[in-house]
């Protein structure tokens, strides 16, 4: 990188620093300065990381108390290590919204009822699925798998097979983060190509 290139660039991250001190004394310009900087970032998360019912505005809002959340918390002075903080606090407040979706569609206890021989039997065969359900779910998952590096199927084969994180830590010799941002990767591919048709 050239002088003036490096000079540059440390002068975009001092100032980039500043707005951030100057959003979290409360100064509402530079925070909205600072949101606006990374909204881009966090609609692509919303079209990534599919939430029932959550509506782009619904997620304007979301995304900005998890930025005063972040900006508490953080304590760096780098924009590229608080941008990579913000990005992941993101991920996991849309997880966290897809969890709690899901839980409000599950059956109250009081609700459910055994199941009969004949139910039970139907669960059992999987004959009863239908061919053609068969044959998308096989061809996804094989398109989904040439899609992954090396590394990723490994993490997913180890991962499917049962192993924790720190049990796939310690096959496969590397950090947890690795691990994770393979999965985030792999996740990813999954969405993009079950959005395929076939």
């Amino acid at each position: 990188m050239h002088c003036t290139d490096k000079t540059k660039h440390k002068f975009q991250d001092q100032k980039g620093v500043k707005i951030l001190v100057d959003a979290r004394k409360g100064k509402d310009k530079e925070f909205q300065a600072l949101f606006k900087q990374y909204w881009p970032l966090v609609r692509r998360l919303w079209q990534e990381y599919y939430v029932a019912d959550l509506e782009l505005d619904d997620w304007h809002q979301e995304a900005e108390i998890v930025l005063v959340r972040v900006l508490k918390g953080y304590r760096g002075g780098s924009m590229i290590k608080f941008a990579g903080f913000y990005k992941q606090s993101l991920i996991n407040r849309l997880l966290d919204l897809y969890r709690a979706r899901q839980a409000c569609k599950r059956i109250p206890a009081s609700q459910l009822s055994s199941l009969g021989d004949e139910d039970a039997n139907l669960l059992v065969d999987g004959h009863h699925d239908r061919p053609e359900d068969i044959v998308y779910c096989q061809k996804c998952l094989a398109a989904f798998m040439q899609r992954c590096s090396n590394f990723e199927r490994q993490v997913i084969i180890l991962l499917h097979q049962g192993a924790s994180i720190a049990e796939i830590e310690e096959k496969l010799g590397c950090d947890e983060r690795k691990i994770r941002s393979a999965l985030t990767r792999s996740r990813r591919k999954l969405i993009a190509e079950l959005r395929q048709k076939y």
